[in-house]
């Protein structure tokens, strides 16, 4: 049955079986708090960047976020529709949020963010919800940029099976671990990450595809 996407927006809210109290739980991004325009920002004030590579200049994904307002039961939440087109050896259509709000941009050429970074090694786990249509998996990154950690881009990740559902997920962050290849020249490991966090980072990678991810509720969990 094709799926629409009035059929994932509509999806029921599943309750957090492992809700817990804020002394224990640091919520990252539940998508409630805008800027001047109408922009979604995370919990405390960070960016939410849509972003797309590909191998092939000529093919690179299409990306276009969405604001979903409160639906009851559902809070208001954020998505991006996306399209990523072949040949691809490789591509991503991918949002990051960075935690906390930024310093502005550097004076360059890439027009480089200022992002300051946090401990969050008293944390075991990364829980969020997430549904998606057109895929079966997203990729979610730990990110440390900008603050003395240098990863060559291939951060701690996790590929995270996802359905046509908005489902809560709990992911112990002993589970990220950096990617395994020639490709990756630069080791890092997820704690010294962990330490300097910057953004949380959530992917489609598969080449081609097409749909849509719904997400709410970032939190780290003791």
């Amino acid at each position: 049955m094709k799926l629409t996407l009035f059929a994932l927006l509509s999806a029921l809210f599943l309750p957090l079986a492992f809700a817990q109290d804020a002394a224990s739980r640091l919520v990252y991004a539940d998508f409630e708090q805008l800027d001047k325009d109408n922009r979604p920002l995370s919990a405390r004030s960070g960016k939410i960047l849509f972003e797309s590579n590909a191998q092939n200049p000529a093919g690179k994904p299409v990306i276009t976020p969405k604001m979903l307002g409160p639906q009851a039961p559902l809070t208001q939440r954020i998505g991006f529709e996306f399209n990523i087109p072949e040949p691809n050896a490789w591509a991503e259509a991918s949002m990051k949020i960075v935690g906390l709000k930024d310093k502005g941009y550097l004076d360059d050429w890439a027009h480089t963010l200022i992002v300051k970074s946090e401990d969050m090694s008293s944390y075991s786990a990364l829980s969020l919800e997430i549904g998606a249509a057109g895929i079966s998996q997203v990729r979610v990154r730990l990110i440390s940029e900008g603050n003395g950690v240098d990863a060559g881009g291939a951060f701690p990740e996790i590929l995270l099976p996802v359905n046509n559902q908005l489902q809560p997920y709990r992911v112990p962050l002993a589970d990220f671990k950096q990617p395994v290849g020639d490709w990756v020249k630069k080791k890092v490991t997820t704690e010294r990450v962990v330490k300097k966090l910057t953004a949380i980072q959530i992917s489609v990678t598969q080449a081609p595809s097409k749909g849509f991810v719904v997400i709410d509720n970032v939190a780290f969990e003791k």
